[in-house]
């Protein structure tokens, strides 16, 4: 599968990604990550280093500010009766993804997980980890899946059913 980067000849950008308004050391209050040499850590030594001194700057990181600001970048829709037969074993299988997913990016996240009447709605903050759980949950589940960019701003909107 192509990304969109290669369908589009368009830069999207993450306005929450603005690396300047971060100095190097920076602590996120909320979730402790570590921003250092220009990327986001999940460091508890580093942290508990930083924390000792006074050359270290505390604001949220972009993560948290999409959350706080409801901004998903990633929606993914699960559709289907199939879905509330398997509820548990897909809400267990998003969470590893993610977590996974996280392990490698702290900075993708599952913000909300919301049923309503016709499924499951999961909010993401990045469009990788919306595209890598709806790629995970057909590939274990085989229901149908479509991929949506908005060609206009940083979005991915993942569907997927199953009857």
């Amino acid at each position: 599968m192509k990304r969109r980067d290669e369908l589009f000849d368009v830069k999207l950008h993450d306005p929450y990604m603005d690396k300047n308004i971060y100095k190097d050391p920076t602590i996120c209050p909320s979730c402790h990550l570590v921003y250092h040499n220009k990327r986001w850590h999940r460091n508890e030594k580093l942290h508990e280093e930083l924390v000792k001194s006074d050359k270290v700057d505390y604001k949220k990181c972009p993560a948290c500010r999409k959350a706080d600001d409801h901004y998903p970048l990633g929606v993914l829709r699960l559709t289907g009766d199939y879905v509330w037969k398997k509820k548990e074993e897909i809400l267990n299988l998003v969470r590893n993804t993610a977590e996974a997913e996280e392990k490698r990016n702290p900075l993708a996240r599952i913000m909300n997980i919301i049923e309503t009447d016709e499924g499951l709605i999961i909010e993401t903050t990045t469009e990788s980890l919306a595209r890598r759980l709806g790629r995970c949950i057909d590939k274990a589940h085989h229901g149908e899946l479509e991929y949506i960019f908005s060609d206009s701003q940083k979005f991915l909107r993942v569907e997927w059913s199953k009857s």
